[in-house]
């Protein structure tokens, strides 16, 4: 990751210091023009100071050969005179020519031309009149000296100017020399830093390179796969111990060899050419290849078969593929254990298999003996109670009274013998769940219960209320009129002494399921053994206040259980208990939330 970021960073760099270098560049270009604008300007005004120069050179000049040939007709002082006279309105011309650029000059120059041409004119003059009276009057000779004065001081105006101007322009010259040498030096200063930083980057990213090099070379000849790179030829540049060990050829023996070459003199011939095929694949397109199992033998020999699953994974650098890694684990071990533990599922399978054949022929016998025991038992229990009862009935005058209360022991312990014989068989057909189940019309089954009830509502007083229409519920009748007679009759037997049971019966559908609801005005039971009650031959009164067997609430779970529902007690808000069954709706029932 840091040296993408330096990547990122020398890129940007890159890129920053071209947008300098194009501005400096730029910037030396303007300031070089500037600079030989500025030189031009300055040999221009040099050219200029040198012409006004020039020009009162030419007067002097002049001035001196009139005298001369005033004193002396000379030919050839004339013909000087003449081509010095001739010379001043050209040299003129000339600055007029360097000076166009500037109108304050042009002004100047035109005033200074027509002095001068007074001037050229009056040394003319002046000779024609001495030619003819032979000297020169003294206001001749003032009016020149004032000519020559006006002369001299214009021309030291035209000087004044142009060296202000040498001066400006000297110093804009100097300016950008000043500009020129800055812009050198930042961009020298700039490509100095660029190339310090890029060489510190490269320093720090050489260390990174050389640290996670060493991890990965660590990492990679301490795993437990063998590990084998190769280049886009498929030549090996890196071989972990693990590969040396399963190839049986050194890193140094297999680098720069073809994979394949080293995979044959490692004694793996039956796999050379699936393992070859791969490598070939991922190189040439780019795509990883994972789990692929090989079945090979080991360099120690052609009987150590060996079982392995293979890799490949491209090696990208910036998008580009630049080899791949091949990597195998070997497996051997863990397809011994995937085959014992096979073979060790089928044993179980078998086992589990014969166990359960062996359980239903028990069941079946279990069956069978307990309806020949119920037919056994009741069957003696009968006459039992068949004999006490004519013995209470014909001998009561002559029985005593301890020999009476031992016959009605013996008569109600067989009554209660034979109902908890009764009960045991109906929860063993719940256990084995062999009844059908369809749609039940919960209002018939409860109204069957009632009637089985009959004779024990007429004894105790009770009432029973039923809110109708109850709905419909999937299960089985027989087994509703069962859990309907046992929670209706223990509503009814378990009320405080002298009090007149009175047993509410309600339904409603919440949410996905029926709630049926049988409330009493009895005893109640605790919150701690609401969970309890439901247990087989769990009691919780003494028999000889509440008699029973305590089987019938483990019928009623057992019967709500294998219906798909559930069954469960709370206290009801007046006292006594209600009983709660939650039970599927007959397919087609409508189901609601409750509104209370």
């Amino acid at each position: 990751m840091p040296i993408r970021r330096t990547r990122i960073f020398i890129d940007y760099a890159t890129i920053a210091s071209i947008l300098v270098l194009v501005v400096m560049v730029a910037t030396l270009t303007s300031s070089i023009r500037h600079i030989w604008d500025s030189w031009r300007w300055v040999i221009h005004t040099r050219e200029v100071l040198e012409h006004v120069q020039m020009t009162i050179s030419f007067v002097h000049e002049a001035d001196f050969l009139q005298k001369s040939v005033l004193l002396d007709e000379n030919a050839d002082d004339r013909a000087a005179l003449d081509r010095t006279l001739h010379a001043i309105p050209q040299s003129v011309q000339k600055l007029q020519g360097l000076t166009r650029d500037n109108p304050r000059q042009q002004d100047a120059l035109q005033a200074y031309r027509q002095t001068l041409d007074r001037h050229t004119l009056a040394l003319q003059a002046a000779l024609a009149d001495a030619a003819d009276a032979g000297k020169q009057t003294l206001d001749e000779r003032r009016m020149a000296a004032a000519t020559r004065a006006t002369i001299l001081q214009q021309a030291a105006g035209l000087r004044a100017e142009e060296e202000r101007l040498l001066g400006f322009r000297e110093t804009q010259l100097r300016n950008d020399q000043i500009r020129v040498i800055v812009a050198v030096s930042v961009v020298a200063a700039l490509s100095i830093a660029l190339l310090v930083l890029v060489r510190w980057l490269a320093w720090r990213d050489t260390v990174i390179l050389i640290d996670e090099r060493a991890r990965l070379d660590a990492t990679l000849r301490s795993i437990g796969e063998a590990v084998v790179a190769v280049d886009l030829d498929g030549r090996v540049r890196f071989m972990n111990p693990v590969a040396e060990k399963f190839l049986g050829v050194s890193e140094a023996d297999a680098a720069g060899r073809l994979f394949e070459d080293v995979f044959r003199s490692g004694q793996n011939a039956a796999a050379d050419g699936q393992v070859g095929s791969i490598y070939r694949l991922v190189i040439s397109t780019g795509t990883p290849r994972f789990n692929v199992e090989l079945h090979a033998a080991s360099a120690a020999g052609a009987d150590a078969e060996h079982d392995w699953i293979a890799g490949c994974y491209p090696v990208l650098i910036d998008d580009r593929l630049r080899g791949a890694v091949i990597s195998a684990m070997d497996i051997t071990r863990l397809k011994d254990a995937q085959r014992k533990l096979n073979e060790a599922n089928q044993t179980l399978e078998q086992r589990v298999l014969e166990r359960t054949e062996a359980l239903a022929e028990t069941n079946l016998e279990l069956h069978a003996f307990a309806h020949t025991v119920a037919h056994d038992l009741r069957a003696p229990l009968r006459n039992i109670q068949g004999f006490a009862s004519a013995l209470l009935e014909d001998e009561t005058p002559r029985l005593s009274p301890t020999g009476r209360m031992f016959l009605q022991r013996i008569d109600g312990g067989v009554g209660r013998l034979d109902r908890l014989i009764s009960d045991l068989l109906d929860y063993s057909k719940l256990t084995r769940g062999d009844l059908p189940q369809g749609p039940v019309d919960l209002e018939r089954a409860v109204q069957l219960a009632l009637t089985d009830l009959e004779a024990q509502i007429g004894a105790s007083g009770a009432r029973v209320e039923v809110t109708s229409p109850l709905p419909a519920v999937l299960g089985n009748e027989a087994l509703l009129i069962q859990v309907f007679n046992n929670l209706i009759g223990n509503a009814i037997k378990f009320v405080a002494p002298g009090v007149a049971p009175r047993v509410l019966v309600r339904a409603h559908a919440a949410e996905d399921r029926i709630r049926v609801e049988v409330a009493d005005n009895g005893i109640g039971i605790s919150p701690a053994d609401r969970g309890r009650v439901f247990g087989v031959f769990e009691r919780l009164h003494g028999q000889e206040r509440y008699p029973g067997t305590g089987i019938g609430l483990a019928i009623v779970h057992k019967a709500a259980d294998w219906m798909g529902g559930s069954v469960h007690m709370e206290e009801a808000p007046g006292g006594g208990s209600i009983a709660v069954l939650s039970l599927r709706p007959s397919p087609g029932q409508q189901t609601a939330p409750h509104k209370a």
